[in-house]
């Protein structure tokens, strides 16, 4: 009797497991006509005893009434094309869409796209793709973020042990760290794709994948995050005509790019000014810049900006008519020949840095950007105090630098040397410079160097209408590139 009753019990298991097999294979293959505001559809599953909730999110990831058209797919996967395996692969994409809307199964286009964006690629590269670049896509271009965050808020009040967001159009790797780290999933089951290239099947077999991920994920009890860092060159969403217009334009944007650097490096300052802005770069500049220091025994003034680009410097040079020096880490070889200024590149030694600004001070005026590297976001890093210690008073100067194309940044070693280059191949690179009211730094009031620091960048915060914050450049780093920044330079190797 008691084994007849077992074998009840385990027919009846497998039952309950077939069911829900087949309704979160059902749940995944919802074409999604419903309207945009209703609420995406979710699942409650029971798996080896964890309950879970299943949320259905492609059809709020994408905006077109047709979310799995060749037209709504086409940007996210160019992107990883793109920024994983190089222009040259984004280019044979971009061919093979006239080929993807002709085709009418969704998977075999999907397989096609996988195809192309996956094929040889090693896994990190996807996966970093994935980390540091599509987020900021999904968070401009997604069809309504705030009804995915209400969807994993509403699922997490629940009694349960998972929230998990389900795709079957997006391989998991593409959007992993968006769902879970700025929407507030605490696990995502997406199509599984080889690094061969090749897409699994959407053939319903989805509660062992399900189990693998409930099982092995704990909850997420951070909750999502604000996104401050993200990284890439493309700063336009790439639908298909104008990643075609990119590539058009991408011959007469080097042509530029290497004219406006030989503009800078070349010609003299007093008519530089004017050929860069005959060859379409803008310099907006506010406030009064301050006017140079009396007497040679007095040496420079001291600039402290929020870091944009590596032309901030230039940028505050520009504005003030006259020279200036600058210095910054992990400054490569090519950086320091075309740059227009000096720049001196820091060894993150506290001692010997301040000995090196010091001795640039006593020269003449010098431009620091104290978060150590850039943001995109509106928001200012924490500034390091070091430069607080080096005069009587600062001059903070909020920059602003507009890219409608090409983003002038990078976390990446060997790609970073040539971020100027890719500033200055927009269409119209444009800075804008701000100068504020000094700061003084020592005398009664001034505070220790850490408070001089947080007043100068709330400053500059507050000029710029943006937050500031207490995240540093090794922060940044771990994030987008797994590493914390150490670059070798010219003069150490950044230890």
């Amino acid at each position: 009797m008691a084994t007849m009753r077992n074998r009840f019990a385990t027919r009846m298991l497998n039952l309950h497991r077939l069911v829900k097999s087949n309704l979160v294979a059902g749940l995944l293959r919802r074409r999604g006509h419903r309207p945009l505001d209703a609420p995406p559809p979710r699942i409650r599953v029971l798996i080896d005893g964890n309950e879970a909730t299943v949320v259905d999110v492609d059809r709020l990831l994408l905006k077109p009434s047709s979310p799995s058209s060749a037209t709504a797919l086409f940007p996210p996967f160019f992107l990883l094309a793109v920024e994983a395996g190089g222009f040259v692969r984004g280019l044979v994409l971009l061919a093979l869409y006239p080929a993807l809307r002709l085709l009418t199964a969704e998977g075999a286009r999907l397989k096609a796209m996988a195809m192309v964006c996956f094929l040889g690629l090693r896994r990190g590269e996807a996966a970093r793709a994935g980390r540091a670049v599509l987020p900021r896509y999904f968070f401009r271009e997604a069809a309504d973020v705030e009804a995915l965050m209400e969807a994993a808020a509403s699922a997490r009040k629940e009694v349960i042990t998972v929230v998990a967001a389900a795709s079957r159009l997006f391989p998991t790797v593409m959007v992993e760290t968006f769902l879970k780290e700025y929407v507030g999933f605490d696990a995502v089951v997406g199509r599984e794709v080889s690094f061969a290239g090749v897409m699994d099947d959407d053939d319903g077999d989805d509660m062992e994948r399900f189990r693998d991920v409930v099982n092995k994920t704990p909850r997420n009890g951070a909750g999502p995050r604000p996104l401050i860092f993200h990284d890439g060159r493309l700063a336009f969403t790439p639908t298909p005509a104008a990643a075609l217009a990119m590539y058009v334009y991408l011959p007469l944007a080097v042509a530029l790019s290497v004219l406006r650097i030989a503009i800078f490096t070349l010609l003299p300052r007093g008519v530089s000014g004017a050929a860069a802005a005959l060859a379409g770069v803008r310099l907006r500049v506010a406030g009064a810049p301050r006017p140079p220091a009396a007497g040679d025994a007095a040496g420079g003034r001291l600039y402290a900006c929020n870091h944009r680009t590596l032309l901030d410097a230039v940028a505050v040079s520009g504005a003030l008519g006259r020279p200036v020096s600058s210095v910054t880490y992990s400054l490569g070889r090519l950086s320091e020949l075309l740059s227009p200024i000096p720049l001196l590149p820091l060894a993150r030694e506290r001692e010997e840095d301040r000995r090196c600004m010091a001795s640039l001070l006593s020269r003449g005026d010098v431009v620091v950007c104290p978060e150590g590297t850039t943001c995109r976001e509106p928001y200012l890093l924490r500034f390091s105090p070091l430069f607080a210690e080096l005069a009587d008073e600062v001059n903070p100067v909020a920059v602003r630098a507009a890219a409608g194309m090409f983003y002038g940044t990078s976390t990446s070693p060997s790609a970073k040397c040539f971020d100027s280059v890719f500033f200055l191949m927009n269409p119209s690179p444009e800075y804008g410079v701000h100068f504020l009211e000094p700061v003084a730094t020592a005398g009664a009031g001034a505070g220790s160097s850490i408070e001089v620091a947080n007043r100068v960048q709330r400053v500059i915060a507050g000029a710029l209408g943006y937050e500031a914050t207490t995240l540093t450049r090794k922060a940044k780093y771990l994030l987008l590139a797994g590493n914390e920044g150490g670059v070798a330079t010219n003069r150490s190797n950044n230890k």
